[in-house]
């Protein structure tokens, strides 16, 4: 069978997070579905290929067998999951005792059958991919319609938008004061080296963010709420947008047909086999202080409001106070400025995560008054959201 050709002509799906909004649960409950061919969570193929040893020092000549080699050694991870601890996959099954196990020889002789007499760049190599991992995880190829591709970032989406320029978007979002929560708290607990300004910076910034970057590209998106992922109204919708059908297998959460129970950054096991509602409780009523919360419910104002999330009525009262609590620091920046963490870090010599921090503090300040302003201006936020009327 002619896979490149195939696979080339179907519907091409990519998925982009905007913070801890549940695209790796999403993407888990299409992996069995028999007319969607997905790959073991997220897959950054194009930035493999621009920085391959193979690729860069080929001298136009693509030695194919040492392609697939540095393609398999740099994702090992994703064909035998026992090595994937960060996303919990070593604990795949029912009883958490099992893990995806590709035969690593076959999955490179698939890639260089589907590759045989195709002309090898970014695209066929990563329908080849595709390819292999269907068919080594029991895939009826004939049968799927739409490739989901899980690039996670939206800075990864230039390239493949490249090679699949009538690529479809969905966006995840979540309520961003959750998110926030999430984003801070779940990284700092599992990687002590997240707990610093730019890391919170760049994660405010994604989630003010949202999908409204994609409005630059022509290509058809839909944002999906996670709390919406137990709707099946929603699901249904999702499927129709897709032009696929509803199967039984989008209830359970599985890698390579084996249930999943959440990565290690979240702080509990999801131990059912489907959507659930306990793990998108992270009490961001209580952990968020009076200025957060009056500060996210304003300058987000239109957008928590047209997402359905609860909030708070503004006044024109709200828009004089405002300006002076964006100048003050968030709960989860006062660490940053207490006297004992800057002790402790002059006293180690590490001026630069000093400077770094309150760098970092002057530009969420302007970002917060960009995001200001937009509310002041009454600026519509009309974002293509997938809901039922």
């Amino acid at each position: 069978m002619d896979y490149i050709n195939k696979l080339s002509n179907l519907q091409m799906v990519t998925l982009i997070t905007t913070g801890r909004t549940g695209t790796d649960y999403l993407q888990s409950t299409f992996d069995s579905h028999p007319e969607i061919l997905t790959f073991n969570g997220s897959l950054w193929l194009h930035t493999f290929w621009s920085k391959s040893i193979c690729i860069n020092n080929s001298r136009g000549n693509i030695v194919l067998d040492d392609l697939i080699f540095e393609f398999i050694g740099l994702h090992l991870e994703k064909l035998k999951s026992q090595y994937d601890i960060l996303e919990r996959k070593d604990q795949l099954g029912d009883n958490s005792d099992q893990f995806l196990n590709i035969d690593l020889e076959k999955f490179r002789d698939d890639i260089k059958i589907t590759l045989q007499g195709k002309v090898i760049n970014s695209k066929s190599f990563l329908i080849a991919v595709y390819a292999a991992y269907g068919i080594q995880t029991g895939y009826d190829l004939e049968g799927v319609k739409v490739i989901l591709h899980h690039i996670h970032h939206f800075d990864k989406l230039d390239p493949f938008i490249s090679d699949f320029p009538n690529a479809k978007i969905i966006c995840m979002t979540r309520d961003p004061r959750a998110n926030f929560v999430s984003g801070i708290e779940n990284h700092r607990l599992y990687n002590i080296a997240t707990d610093h300004n730019a890391h919170l910076y760049h994660n405010i910034k994604r989630i003010l963010n949202d999908s409204t970057p994609l409005k630059i590209y022509s290509n058809e998106y839909i944002t999906i709420k996670l709390e919406d992922l137990g709707n099946m109204k929603i699901i249904l919708k999702l499927c129709d947008w897709l032009k696929i059908r509803y199967h039984i297998s989008m209830e359970k959460s599985t890698w390579g047909g084996l249930q999943w129970k959440g990565d290690r950054v979240s702080k509990r096991k999801n131990n059912v086999k489907g959507f659930s509602e306990k793990m998108l409780d992270n009490k961001w009523e209580s952990k968020l202080s009076f200025i957060d919360k009056y500060l996210l419910n304003y300058i987000m104002f239109n957008r928590i409001k047209y997402y359905d999330y609860p909030y708070k009525k503004i006044t024109y009262l709200d828009s004089l106070i405002i300006p002076f609590f964006i100048l003050m620091p968030l709960s989860y920046e006062l660490r940053f400025f207490s006297f004992k963490y800057l002790l402790n870090n002059i006293k180690s010599g590490n001026y630069k995560i000093i400077v770094s921090n309150f760098f970092y503090y002057l530009k969420r300040i302007n970002l917060f008054f960009k995001f200001y302003t937009k509310t002041v201006t009454k600026k519509i936020y009309d974002e293509p959201l997938l809901k039922i009327k």
